[in-house]
């Protein structure tokens, strides 16, 4: 069959060009005059695949084996039908014939990196980054593997693995923008925000970035709180791509924390006109506007494009709020904080429809202490396991309840006597949340405060007691809430634990970060609660000392008063 591998070769070159009518049509005057073939009809696979047809690729390379010569155009084959196999949705047949490939040409690096794929998607970690370092040492040319396998790491959301991939890549080619930009990108979607930036300022140095790294630059820079960095960022990707709404709103969304929401608003409405992705986080983002500012009635309706941010199904069978004797299935949602928060209107839910409350244990403890949960719960109003023919979750229940207003008074009673002079504190939130590094104190920073004599501080911060402090964290969350049922006043930072103490009606004092959650930014929902929050759009090491400072000479001037 040497005499048609020209032709193969040519209609191939069209294929990779992009071309596949000329390709399909050359591959069939092939076979046309050598039906036996095996190569032309391989080349039909290869247009199958370039015309999203799997099945058919299949079949066509299946033929072309029963004609394959040598060991090496059976392997070439063997990866083709591989891809082909994959891409109809059969992925354990994917990986079996990638291994026929390595059997029959051990050293071939492409059928190891799309094997490290397939495991990877196979929840086969482990062995997939193994089996891509053996790839990667049979590469002779490494780089355009390392950014195909960055890619798809990204795409399957292994940011970890991801960065790996990319770090190896930024050292291999230390003058290249591109290379520091998709390193940025993988840091800042692992969390790892001090190091993304370092890796995204490198890029803008090396090259004139691009307006997705800018973007990127600016939502680092943001989760930073380095606010006059971020502005510009997102300023340069704006001018550089006018019309690309997605830089557009999360440009918005700085200008919303750091008070220009005129602003912010008109970008996020012109951005809803649309059904996708970015209308509903426009959405989701005026929604945070609305609730602080106390406009319940836009607030909440616009607040259910969470769940479509969140990637959540929606409801088969959805509760509307109406009055009816149908169960309702309403489940938790998010964090342990959005729980705690919203189970104050549970009861009023109950009013209008039998409920099955879907909560994790640590929150499902603290309904034996929910005075307004006991009627309900003894009455099976309210039960915590069964069938329900309707479905919602807990964080609409604002929504379909049509709540206007917020009640601060506590909801959680441990009927236990408050110590005075007993303070709880706690510096520090999950290091997973973006904004933690504005939320978050480092170790240390209480220290003005623990230096004040005459107070007894409990630590509540998780792995972080002081030496000779008493220890409020408990083994479950209901032992945590007893212990801080007993303290005279609470100070930390925006976390579970901030819910939990004003759902108890336990004094808190909250340190908010600059451009803080909208639930602290208006009407409020703890009563005993006093908001201390930084000035100035400062960056964390410079906002929070004023701040602790203020905080100290309050607790100084009510120290010297008794109680509260």
């Amino acid at each position: 069959m040497a005499l048609y591998t020209s032709r193969v070769d040519t209609a191939l070159a069209y294929l990779a060009g992009g071309d596949s009518v000329r390709a399909e049509a050359l591959f069939r005057a092939v076979l046309a005059e050598a039906p036996d073939c095996g190569a032309a009809w391989h080349g039909l696979a290869c247009v199958a695949r370039h015309t999203n047809q799997p099945r058919l690729a299949i079949a066509s390379v299946a033929h072309a084996l029963t004609l394959a010569e040598g060991d090496r155009e059976k392997a070439q084959f063997h990866l083709t039908l591989a891809a082909a196999l994959d891409e109809a949705g059969h992925l354990h047949e994917a990986v079996a014939a990638c291994r026929v490939v390595l059997l029959l040409e051990p050293r071939e690096f492409r059928a190891k990196a799309f094997l490290s794929e397939l495991l990877y998607r196979s929840a086969r970690e482990e062995e997939a980054a193994s089996v891509f370092a053996e790839a990667l040492s049979l590469a002779a040319e490494p780089v355009p593997l390392l950014m195909r396998h960055g890619a798809f790491l990204m795409a399957e959301r292994r940011f970890g693995a991801a960065t790996k991939a990319f770090e190896a890549l930024a050292a291999l080619c230390p003058e290249d923008g591109a290379a520091f930009a998709n390193l940025g990108a993988a840091r800042f979607e692992k969390g790892d925000m001090k190091a993304a930036y370092e890796a995204l300022e490198r890029a803008v140095a090396l090259a004139t970035p691009s307006a997705q790294t800018l973007n990127n630059l600016g939502l680092v820079c943001q989760a930073l709180g380095l606010f006059a960095e971020a502005d510009a960022a997102f300023s340069r990707a704006v001018e550089q791509a006018p019309e690309d709404g997605i830089v557009a709103v999360n440009r918005a969304t700085l200008l919303a924390e750091t008070g220009r929401q005129g602003e912010a608003i008109t970008v996020f409405r012109n951005a809803m006109q649309g059904d996708g992705a970015l209308a509903a986080q426009a959405r989701f983002n005026l929604s945070m506007i609305a609730l602080a500012s106390g406009d319940f009635a836009e607030g909440w309706k616009l607040f259910e494009s969470r769940r479509q941010v969140l990637g959540l199904k929606p409801f088969e069978a959805p509760w509307r709020g109406e009055v009816m004797e149908t169960r309702v299935c309403v489940e938790a949602e998010q964090g342990l904080g959005d729980m705690i928060q919203f189970l104050r209107f549970v009861p009023a839910a109950a009013q209008r429809a039998p409920l099955v409350l879907v909560l994790p244990e640590p929150v499902r403890s603290l309904l034996d202490v929910m005075p307004a949960m006991a009627p309900l719960l003894q009455s099976g109003r309210v039960q915590l396991e069964g069938e329900a023919s309707l479905g919602c979750s807990l964080l609409s229940l604002p929504a379909l309840l049509g709540v206007t207003q917020i009640d601060p008074a506590p909801y959680l009673d441990f009927g236990r006597a408050r110590e005075w002079g007993r303070i709880g504190i706690f510096r520090a939130g999950s290091a997973g949340y973006r904004f933690d590094a504005r939320r978050s104190l480092p170790a240390g920073s209480f220290a003005p405060l623990l230096a004040i004599h005459g107070l007894d501080f409990v630590n509540f911060q998780q792995g972080d007691a002081p030496e000779g402090m008493a220890q409020g964290v408990g083994a479950t969350l209901i032992e945590t809430a007893h212990a801080m049922a007993c303290c005279d006043l609470v100070i930390g930072v925006d976390t579970m634990l901030a819910h939990l103490a004003g759902a108890m009606g336990v004094p808190f004092w909250l340190l908010d970060r600059e451009g803080g959650d909208w639930r602290w930014q208006g009407p409020d929902w703890y009563r005993k609660m006093r908001v201390f929050r930084s000035e100035g759009l400062l960056p964390p090491a410079q906002a929070w000392p004023p701040v602790i400072a203020r905080v100290v000479e309050a607790l100084k001037e009510r120290s010297g008063r008794d109680g509260f």
